[in-house]
């Protein structure tokens, strides 16, 4: 029970930082394509390159954490 709950929360997380880490890259995407920008729009691909940066390192860093996970498990059962 405890294993499902811990399952379905990393679950939940993972797809949370990734959707907002796609929808920080397409507003890059999309601001960054445009010939001129507003100061506030300059201001608004600024935060959303910094939220695509870190959304890249958490998405890595919780598939390494998975894998890891996994790999210890498989192996203590052998």
């Amino acid at each position: 029970m405890r294993k499902a709950a811990i399952k379905r929360a990393f679950r939940q997380v993972f797809f949370a930082i990734l959707f907002l880490t796609l929808l920080s890259g397409g507003t890059s995407l999309c601001l960054a394509s445009q010939q001129k920008l507003s100061p506030q729009q300059s201001r608004i691909l600024d935060i959303a390159s910094i939220s695509w940066q870190i959304g890249l390192e958490a998405v890595f860093e919780l598939a390494i954490i998975k894998v890891t996970h996994i790999a210890i498990h498989s192996s203590s059962k052998l």
